[in-house]
C-alpha cells in the first residue's frame, strides 16, 4: 500500500481509450446483426460483480500509481499488443456480421487478458485484481450466453 498514490497513469488512461474505441463505434454503427445486445447476466448478483470489477479496473487503472519503477519488459508490450490487435478484429468481424460464439467469448477474454498485462505493466496490483474479477464474470456471462 506504501507504494501506491493517487494520480494519472498515462499508460492506464491509453489502455482505457484503445479498449473502448470499438465500443464507442459500435454505440454510433450498431451492426445489423446486433447479438451482443443480448449479452446480458442472467443472475444478477453476476452482472453487479462484473461491473464492480469493470469501474474498479477502469478507476484503479487511471488513477492509482504505483512509485516503483514499471515493468521494463518487452513481453507485456508484445503481448498487450497482440491482444489488443486480436480484440480489434474480433470487432472487425463482429461488424462484418461474421461470428459464432468463440469470436464472441473472444471479445470478453482479449480485453480482460489486455487488461491483466497493462496491470501488471504498471504494477498496479489493484487492477490486476479488479482485472481478474471482471474478466472471470465478463468471460461468464459471454459464455453462458453464446457457448
Amino acid at each position: 500500500m506504501k507504494n501506491y498514490r493517487v494520480g494519472l497513469s498515462y499508460i492506464g488512461i491509453i489502455a482505457v481509450v484503445l479498449i473502448m474505441i470499438p465500443n464507442v463505434m459500435y454505440v454510433f454503427a450498431t451492426p445489423v446483426n446486433d447479438v451482443l445486445s443480448n449479452n446480458e447476466a442472467k443472475f444478477w448478483l453476476w452482472k453487479v460483480l462484473e461491473n464492480i470489477g469493470r469501474f474498479g479496473l477502469m478507476i484503479t487503472l487511471c488513477f492509482v500509481v504505483n512509485k516503483k519503477p514499471k515493468q521494463r519488459n518487452q513481453l507485456f508490450n508484445i503481448s498487450a499488443i497482440s491482444t489488443l490487435s486480436a480484440y480489434y478484429i474480433l470487432w472487425l468481424l463482429y461488424f462484418k456480421g461474421i461470428f459464432n460464439g468463440l469470436t464472441l467469448v473472444g471479445l470478453a477474454v482479449f480485453p480482460t487478458i489486455f487488461f491483466i498485462l497493462v496491470s501488471r505493466k504498471t504494477s498496479n496490483i489493484f487492477s490486476t485484481l479488479f482485472a481478474v474479477m471482471f474478466g472471470f464474470f465478463h468471460i461468464a456471462i459471454t459464455s453462458s450466453n453464446f457457448l
